[in-house]
């Protein structure tokens, strides 16, 4: 990395990056670092300091005062400052890409594309937000009042948000909940991932530079077991922001108390074939749903459901169009196209989880093979929806396939899941498609498409135990803004 970014690290091998508390690098006073381990060959790219509950006070003080400032700044001033993240990150695509490729282990066209969509959703950010009105209501318009009464219904800051990302999008994740709260007039307490915790330290460096108030963004570093609770459940803090797992934004959620909650949690989606399915479009989708960034995604597709015959017909395709997709190996490689799982544990789980769905009765149709993180991508049948393999999102390379006697069954298994992010239909009868959407239980219906969660403007969601609230450009951005009616009784 270049100069731009020199103040953040100490000097060594690996460096020891520090915390930006109050937004001031610092090294913390606690004498405690983690490790940031790559999954590609387990060497320390750096350390980051697990900072303090003193810092952590410290860093909302200050944000509470930025934030009062920053507020006061005309929102179009406010939009053209958050547009310059947008053009330093562009700037810095290069060692950004680098940087997530080792980090993470995400391959090159993945981590580059992920870099500048970044960008472009921070400009969307940027633009949108000045379309955020207010409004005006007379009191004659419902009965009984006359026009003596006026409200002017403000749109204004909700005020420090405490902002928490995932491993598997620390630029994008982190830069869709940074981008909205600093261009509505909040400030920023940001939480990132021990893994990417660096990708995001720089990030942070970026947003320094845009010439924001001093406090009005703090990134703190260290393990959720140790800083999580505090930060939660911190009398400063006024909303939370959260992408992970269902399990922690439930723990979460119980802790935060009352304040708006903005969450988006573990998806475990099911794609439902249709008999009438497209076969180009259905198996090129399924393979790239469940095998892209080695299904570490809440968007991967985890199961297949369909009538015997129509499994029987795509099962072997969905084999043969794997091995053509999937190139396995070291990420940095331009033409790899899967790399590894994130680390020991997750290799674990996801082993554990495959076996136990073989000892009920799963038959590995293909793959199955584990060498360091490598995962190779797994093909499941004759799985049953009570085994842990489907009931639990598992966060890697595998898929499996249920044979049903009626659609109908399908969807009675989609709706029972404890999960409802998002699943997919395949059909070439679009009105079929609608038809099984409008029963599912779940946040959003692809229809001939593999879950995502793009294009960014439109809402993204989910339901039962995969999130609370709605994101996408506008409806993020209203979420970090709240009404303040003030109603004028006029004197006669």
């Amino acid at each position: 990395m270049d100069d731009f970014f020199k103040e953040m690290q100490n000097p060594g091998i690996p460096p020891t990056y520090k915390c930006c508390v109050g937004g001031i690098w610092k090294d913390s006073t606690s004498s405690k670092t983690i490790d940031v381990i790559s999954p590609i060959d387990n060497s320390i790219l750096g350390r980051v300091y697990q900072v303090t509950h003193e810092e952590i006070d410290e860093s909302i003080a200050k944000a509470k005062k930025a934030q009062k400032e920053w507020q006061k700044v005309p929102i179009v001033k406010r939009s053209q400052m958050v547009h310059l993240i947008a053009d330093w990150i562009r700037q810095h695509e290069v060692s950004l890409t680098e940087l997530l490729i080792v980090e993470i282990g995400k391959t090159y066209a993945d981590a580059k594309d992920e870099i500048l969509r970044s960008a472009d959703m921070i400009d969307y950010f940027a633009n949108e937000a000045l379309n955020i009105k207010g409004q005006e209501l007379s009191g004659e318009q419902f009965p009984g009042y006359d026009q003596s009464k006026l409200a002017l219904i403000e749109r204004v800051p909700v005020g420090v948000i405490l902002a928490i990302a995932p491993f598997n999008y620390p630029i994008n994740l982190s830069v869709s909940k940074i981008a909205p709260a600093l261009v509505t007039g909040d400030a920023v307490i940001f939480k990132p991932p021990t893994q990417g915790a660096i990708s995001d330290l720089y990030l942070t460096e970026i947003i320094r530079r845009i010439g924001i108030p001093e406090g009005l963004i703090s990134t703190l570093t260290g393990a959720g077991s140790e800083i999580g609770d505090y930060l939660v459940t911190h009398p400063g803090i006024d909303m939370i922001t959260f992408t992970g797992s269902s399990q922690v934004g439930k723990a979460i959620a119980e802790k935060a108390g009352m304040i708006p909650l903005q969450f988006e949690c573990g998806g475990n989606n099911p794609a439902i074939v249709l008999t009438d399915y497209d076969p180009e479009t259905t198996i090129g989708e399924i393979v790239k749903g469940f095998c892209s960034y080695a299904g570490q995604r809440c968007t991967a597709i985890k199961y297949v459901l369909g009538l015997k015959p129509t499994i029987d017909q795509i099962i072997l395709s969905v084999v043969k169009k794997t091995q053509e997709y999937i190139k396995m190996g070291d990420p940095r490689d331009k033409t790899v196209t899967m790399g590894p799982v994130i680390s020991e544990a997750s290799v674990a789980d996801i082993q554990r989880r495959i076996d136990e769905a073989v000892k009920g009765g799963a038959r590995i149709v293909y793959g199955g093979k584990i060498q360091g993180k490598m995962i190779e991508p797994t093909i499941l049948e004759n799985v049953s929806s009570d085994m842990d393999i489907i009931k639990t999102e598992t966060f890697g390379p595998i898929v499996c396939f249920i044979r049903v006697s009626r659609i109908e069954e399908a969807i009675e298994i989609v709706n029972k899941s404890t999960y409802g992010l998002q699943a997919s239909i395949f059909t070439k009868d679009e009105g079929a498609g609608i038809s099984v959407a409008r029963q599912l239980n779940v946040g959003t219906i692809q229809i001939n498409s593999k879950p995502q969660r793009g294009p960014d403007h439109f809402p993204f969601l989910g339901v039962k135990g995969s999130g609370v609230g709605v994101q996408g450009i506008s409806y993020t951005l209203e979420s970090m803004t709240r009404f303040r009616p003030i109603v004028l009784s006029k004197l006669q």
